[in-house]
C-alpha cells in the first residue's frame, strides 16, 4: 500500500550543454539513514524502493501489495535488485534471497553460490562465481552462454556485459550486441544504455520519447526506466535526465532532484537515488506521452472510506450503492453526495465462510436479476473448496433470494460448479443483457490451449438462462446459442478465444465489450458477439504468438478495437459503458493505474482510438456506475473513487 500519493516532475526545456534547473518532487518523501549506518544502496521497483545499509540491513518502504517491502529478517545481504512487485537481495553468504509476488516463479531463487543478481519485469538473472547467467521466472532469458561480469533486467529481456566489455542482450530487445568496450550497463523497460570508459553513454533498444539520444555528458553511472535515462554526471555529481516528458523532444532534459549524488536506480517511471549523507530521494517522471493530459479528476467517494479489495459496484434497489468485496462480502453504502461516507453500511450478503479468496479467486462478481421488481434475486461469482477429495477450489454460480433489502445466504441455489484446477486467469464477471440471457466471462485457468479447445469453459464467454431456475433444472441452454449444434462443443458457449476477461459491460446498444488480460505483449478491449473467436492464443492483441502460417489460417478471429504494449501497463481492468454522449467505453490498467477513454476515429484502423482521462494513486481493480451514470473506480486497499468530467 503506497505510502504516499505518486507525483510527477515537470520537465525543463534547456538546450543539451545548458545546465537543467531541476524541480523535483520525491515520491515518497525523503528517506533518511541512520546517521551512523549510512546506506550504500538503492533500488527502484514499480511503485517501491529498497535501500541497503552498509552493514547488511535492508530497508524497504512504498507499496507492499504483494509483501515486496517485507524484507526477511535476520539476513544481511551485499547487493538488492527491485522488479514490478518483489524484491531480491544477494546475501554475504552468496545466496540469493526474494521476497514479494511469486505469481511467475520470481521469488524462488534457485540454491547455489553467485556474485550479483539483477530483477527484471518478472524474471531474475543472477552470476556465478565463473560469471556465468542463470534465470529464473517468466521469460528468463539469459544473455549468451559466455561470462559476464556485469548483468542487467528489463521487460522480458536480459542483458550482459562479457570480460572484454561487450555488450550482449536476448529477450524482448531483441538480440543486440556492441563490441564495446563498456564498463556499465543499465537495463530499462524496453532499452539499455551503456557506459563507455570516457563515461559518455550509448543507448539501444526501442526508441520511445529520445531514451535512446543521450547527451555528451561523461557519467559515473546511469539507469533506465520506461522511456527515459539518469546518469550522474563525473563531473560534479549532480542528476541528468534525458527521454520522454511533456514535452519531449531530442536534446531536451528532465527535471530531477537538486544537489549531488552517489548512486541511483531506476523502474519504470519510479526514480531512486541516494545523497553523499545517506539519504535516499525517489521522485516519478511524468506521462511519457504528450497528449495524454487527463480530462478527468478523482475523487474519494463515501467519505474517504477506504476498502480493501472491491471489485463490483452498482446500484442496490433497497437504496445507496452495493460494494462487492473479494473476500466474500456484500455490503449497500449510502454516498450522502459524498461528503460524510453516509454512516454505516448495510449487510447484503456475507459468505466469508464459504469464499477461497486467495490468489485471483474470491468472491469476484455479482449482478441483480434484469426484472428485479418481479424476480428479486442476487447472482454472484465466486470460488471456494468443493469438498471432494483430493482437495480443489470451484467457480460457483450462484442465485440467492433478496427478502427485506439482504439476500438470504441460506437459501443458495447454485446453477454452475465450475472446476479451478489453478489459481489464475479466472475471469468471473456476471452480466445480464438485453435479451436477459446471463453472461459469465472465464479465463483460460492458465492453459491457453482451453481458449480454443470447444470442449472447455474455461477463456470462454457462456450464454445461459437462469429464468424460472429450479434445483432440477439450474439453467437452461439458450436454443440460439452459436455451438448448439456443433458436435464436441459445449452447448453454453457463446464467444471464445479469451485469456483472462476479467471484466465485460453491455452498451446501450446491446454490444458486449471485454477487456481481455494479455500475457506478455498486448492488452486488448474488444466487442465480443455470438460465435467471434477473439484469438487467444494464437493472438495476444494484435500480435501473432504462432507461426505466421498459423496466424494467416485463422481467419475468423475478431480484431480488437484498441490494444496497448505492456510498457504501458500490465493488466487491463475493464470498465463501464456510455459514462459520456461521445465515450462508448472506458477503462483502466491495474499496474499503471492510468484510465482511458475510447473514442471514435476514423484515421485509425478500427475506427477507434484511446484517450487517457485520469491517472490514479492506486491499484485499480474494477470500475462500477451509479443510477444517475456517475462512473466510480474501485482500488486496493484505498478509497473508492468517482470519475467527475
Amino acid at each position: 500500500m503506497p505510502t504516499q500519493p505518486p507525483e510527477t516532475a515537470q520537465p525543463v526545456l534547456p538546450t543539451p550543454t545548458q545546465t537543467p534547473t531541476p524541480t523535483p518532487t520525491p515520491t515518497p518523501a525523503s528517506y533518511r539513514a541512520n546517521r551512523t549506518i549510512p546506506y550504500v544502496q538503492i533500488t527502484a521497483g514499480q511503485h517501491h524502493a529498497c535501500a541497503l545499509r552498509s552493514d547488511g540491513i535492508v530497508h524497504c518502504w512504498g507499496e507492499n501489495y504483494r509483501g515486496q517491502t517485507n524484507v526477511p529478517s535476520r539476513m544481511l545481504f551485499r547487493q538488492i535488485s527491485a522488479g514490478v512487485n518483489f524484491t531480491c537481495g544477494l546475501r554475504y553468504t552468496g545466496n540469493i534471497t526474494c521476497w514479494g509476488d511469486n505469481s511467475d516463479g520470481q521469488t524462488a531463487a534457485p540454491p547455489g553460490l553467485f556474485t550479483q543478481v539483477a530483477a527484471g519485469n518478472k524474471h531474475v538473472c543472477a552470476l556465478d562465481a565463473d560469471g556465468m547467467a542463470v534465470c529464473w521466472g517468466d521469460v528468463a532469458h539469459a544473455p549468451a552462454d559466455s561470462a559476464f561480469t556485469a548483468i542487467g533486467g528489463g521487460y522480458n529481456y536480459t542483458c550482459g556485459l562479457t570480460v572484454s566489455g561487450r555488450l550482449e542482450c536476448r529477450g524482448s530487445i531483441g538480440d543486440v550486441s556492441q563490441a564495446g568496450p563498456f564498463t556499465a550497463l543499465a537495463a530499462g523497460e524496453h532499452h539499455v544504455c551503456v557506459l563507455r570508459p570516457d563515461g559518455t553513454a550509448a543507448c539501444y533498444g526501442k526508441i520511445v520519447g529520445h531514451q535512446t539520444h543521450p547527451p555528451e555528458t561523461a557519467f559515473t553511472e546511469i539507469a533506465a526506466g520506461w522511456h527515459h535515462t539518469c546518469g550522474i554526471t563525473r563531473a560534479d555529481g549532480v542528476l541528468e535526465c534525458w527521454g520522454a516528458g511533456v514535452p519531449a523532444a531530442a536534446g531536451q532534459r528532465l527535471s530531477a532532484p537538486p544537489g549531488t549524488f552517489t548512486t541511483l536506480s531506476s523502474y519504470l517511471r519510479n526514480n531512486c537515488a541516494l545523497r553523499p549523507d545517506g539519504t535516499a530521494q525517489c521522485w516519478r517522471q511524468p506521462n511519457p506521452d504528450p497528449s495524454a493530459q487527463p480530462s478527468a479528476n478523482l475523487t474519494a467517494a463515501f467519505g474517504g472510506r477506504v476498502f480493501n479489495f472491491p471489485v463490483e459496484l452498482f446500484p442496490w434497489p433497497a437504496g445507496g450503492l452495493a460494494v462487492v468485496e473479494k473476500a466474500g462480502s456484500i455490503r449497500a453504502y449510502d454516498e450522502s453526495n459524498g461528503s460524510d461516507g453516509g454512516g454505516e453500511p448495510r449487510s447484503i450478503l456475507d459468505l466469508t465462510d464459504r469464499i477461497d479468496a486467495s490468489h485471483e479467486r474470491g468472491l469476484v462478481s455479482a449482478a441483480l436479476d434484469p426484472n428485479f421488481d418481479q424476480f428479486p434475486f442476487l447472482y454472484v461469482y465466486y470460488h471456494t473448496p468443493s469438498g471432494e477429495s483430493p482437495p480443489r477450489v470451484e467457480g460457483r454460480l450462484s442465485r440467492f433470494p433478496v427478502v427485506d433489502g439482504a439476500a438470504v445466504p441460506a437459501d443458495e441455489l447454485v446453477i454452475m460448479r465450475l472446476p479451478q484446477l489453478r489459481e489464475f486467469h479466472l475471469g468471473g464477471a456476471i452480466r445480464f443483457g438485453p435479451d436477459s440471457m446471463l453472461y459469465l466471462g472465464l479465463g483460460d485457468n492458465r492453459n491457453s490451449k482451453n481458449a480454443q479447445s470447444m470442449a472447455s469453459w474455461h477463456g470462454k464467454i457462456i450464454r445461459i438462462d437462469v429464468r424460472g431456475t429450479t434445483t432440477e433444472q439450474p439453467y437452461r441452454i439458450p436454443d440460439d446459442n452459436p455451438f448448439v449444434d456443433t458436435p464436441g462443443a459445449r452447448p453454453e458457449i457463446w464467444a471464445y478465444g479469451l485469456r483472462n476477461p476479467w471484466r465485460m459491460d453491455f452498451d446501450a446498444a446491446g454490444n458486449l465489450w471485454v477487456a481481455d488480460v494479455g500475457s506478455s505483449d498486448q492488452e486488448e478491449v474488444s466487442i465480443a458477439a455470438a460465435g467471434a473467436n477473439l484469438g487467444w492464443p494464437v493472438f495476444e492483441g494484435i500480435s501473432c504468438r504462432a507461426t505466421a502460417a498459423d496466424c494467416a489460417a485463422l481467419t475468423s478471429v475478431t480484431p480488437p478495437l484498441v490494444s496497448y504494449n505492456r510498457y504501458e501497463g500490465c493488466a487491463i481492468i475493464g470498465g463501464v459503458t456510455n459514462p459520456q454522449p461521445d465515450i462508448p467505453y472506458i477503462f483502466g490498467d491495474f499496474c499503471s493505474r492510468r484510465i482511458w477513454a475510447i473514442e471514435r476515429d476514423d484515421t485509425a484502423a478500427t475506427g477507434w482510438r484511446r484517450r487517457e482521462i485520469a491517472q490514479a494513486d492506486n491499484y485499480i481493480l474494477a470500475f462500477g456506475a451509479d443510477s444517475a451514470g456517475s462512473v466510480y473506480v474501485l482500488t486496493a486497499q484505498n478509497p473508492i473513487l468517482r470519475l467527475e468530467w
